[in-house]
């Protein structure tokens, strides 16, 4: 049986990316904002230590209480409603839009690597792709069946899912299409800004990683706030790095298709 080269058009794949994106970043922003506006009991101290007071010798209880309410993690926003329904909405049509993305990428690059004769590591990079998409975007769509605030601890084990995928997602991704696009650039403006696709790919990889390590350092520390900075910073990594796909899109074969 022969797999095929792609499911969607060029046209229609950079319409995937687009609404993927705006629906992650746009879902997440908006429903922060509505959460810092909130008041309430979003302002109150809360108190979530019980909830992982068996996990390992019990200080990790420490890290799960909030004096000054919710802190501005993006799943905070998934604890209330109104603004709970939009970051649902987000995440859950985001994930899957993630798996589709993953899956069309999966098959382009197959097709490429093919064609050119790709490294077995190449290959194997490509198969990861496909298999940490899937993890994540089924991790985000099953976070916002668990809220922080009720279910810590598998809100967590998903949070964690889509924290390490997201840089070993992007690892992958940049190995397996790292000849393919060798020639390729990232470029803003005719002339002011040029640099290379693949290289533009492996920082948004560092940048995720750094943010990551960051995120959990401040956790531990105690300092909820600086912690959230990073999670947002990481984020914005990975929606760039998804965006880094559209370079290999063709706009001449996207009028050609429509």
């Amino acid at each position: 049986m022969k797999i095929p080269t792609n499911l969607l058009s060029d046209g229609n794949t950079r319409r995937m990316i687009f609404l993927g994106v705006i629906c992650v970043l746009g879902c997440c922003i908006i429903s922060q904002l509505m959460m810092q506006m909130g008041g309430g009991p979003r302002d109150q101290p809360m108190d979530l230590s019980e909830q992982i007071s068996d996990l390992g010798d019990g200080s990790a209880g420490s890290h799960a209480t909030f004096p000054d309410g919710l802190p501005p993690f993006i799943s905070s926003a998934g604890a209330f409603y109104p603004e709970k329904a939009v970051f649902d909405f987000g995440l859950f049509v985001g994930g899957i839009i993630f798996v589709i993305f993953g899956i069309e990428i999966f098959l382009r690059t197959n097709s490429d690597l093919i064609s050119t004769n790709g490294s077995i590591i190449r290959k194997f990079s490509n198969f990861g792709t496909l298999i940490t998409s899937i993890v994540i975007g089924f991790s985000m769509m099953m976070i916002t069946r668990h809220p922080f605030n009720t279910s810590l601890v598998l809100h967590i084990f998903y949070a964690m899912n889509i924290f390490y995928g997201t840089f070993i997602w992007g690892s992958f991704f940049a190995i397996s299409r790292g000849m393919i696009d060798s020639k390729r650039m990232f470029q803003i403006g005719k002339n002011d800004f040029r640099m290379k696709l693949n290289n533009v790919r492996w920082i948004l990889v560092a940048a995720g990683f750094i943010s990551f390590q960051l995120m959990v350092f401040f956790v531990a520390k105690g300092m909820a706030n600086t912690s959230a900075f990073f999670e947002w910073t990481l984020t914005f990594a990975a929606e760039l790095q998804v965006l880094s796909f559209l370079p290999t899109l063709s706009v001449n074969r996207v009028d050609e298709e429509e």
